[in-house]
């Protein structure tokens, strides 16, 4: 009896070793898909007044979009300062209600 109880005690803490090991993994792994989540895109126009800027832009993975043309409300209106039509740019959309968003924006390099 005192074998099974030592053996289901043993058993039950390297499961929780296991299973924080796998929780730590994904935080990783989460990070690392936050930090590539920067999408491609083309300068189109600006709207500094209110906080906008059109982009020709590539896959954005992840809010699920395809290629396209469109207008994002930019977060953080410093952004756009030096940013001029036709520059490259890197960028992380986001989805907040019905409304598109630039989170974070940069020139490509």
């Amino acid at each position: 009896m005192k074998q099974l109880l030592i053996a289901c005690l043993l058993g039950s803490v390297a499961f929780s070793v296991q299973a924080s090991d796998e929780h730590s993994s994904h935080k990783g792994h989460e990070a690392a898909q936050t930090s590539t989540s920067m999408s491609q895109g083309e300068v189109r126009k600006i709207d500094a007044a209110n906080q906008k800027i059109t982009l020709r832009h590539g896959p954005i993975a992840n809010i699920g979009m395809p290629p396209m043309t469109m207008v994002f409300q930019v977060r953080k209106p410093d952004q756009l300062d030096g940013l001029k039509v036709g520059d490259k740019v890197q960028f992380v959309a986001d989805k907040q209600g019905s409304q598109y968003g630039v989170s974070e924006l940069q020139k490509a390099e």
